[in-house]
């Protein structure tokens, strides 16, 4: 009877233990897929934010692909985070500088 009763024992602290150690498994490659998944839709995100200017609308500079901003359903990138900031404030003042390719700044009436 005590060997039945050991071997019972040894039977359920074994069953427990891969129990635990599959859901640790299944957990690990929920995480894992989740993951891929953020990245995946990160880089979707990125392919669509692509910057419709390839000069700054503030300085006239070169743009900095990684510094950008959206704006009435465009996204628009700049030199430096100074141009950024300034572009908040009035952007409407900036994106009328741009041409309509966004390749050059529109030359003024002066």
């Amino acid at each position: 009877m005590k060997k039945l009763s050991v071997m019972l024992i040894a039977l359920i602290f074994g069953l427990s233990f891969s129990i635990s150690s599959f859901a640790q498994e299944e957990q690990k490659k929920d995480e894992k897929s989740g993951a891929n998944k953020e990245v995946k839709e990160e880089s979707t995100e990125q392919a669509d934010g692509k910057a419709f200017n390839s000069i700054c609308a503030v300085s006239g500079e070169p743009i900095d692909p990684e510094i950008t901003y959206a704006y009435e359903g465009k996204t628009y990138a700049f030199c430096c985070n100074n141009c950024l900031k300034k572009f908040k404030k009035d952007p409407a003042k900036y994106t009328s500088r741009l041409s309509e390719d966004g390749k050059s700044l529109k030359k003024s009436k002066n």
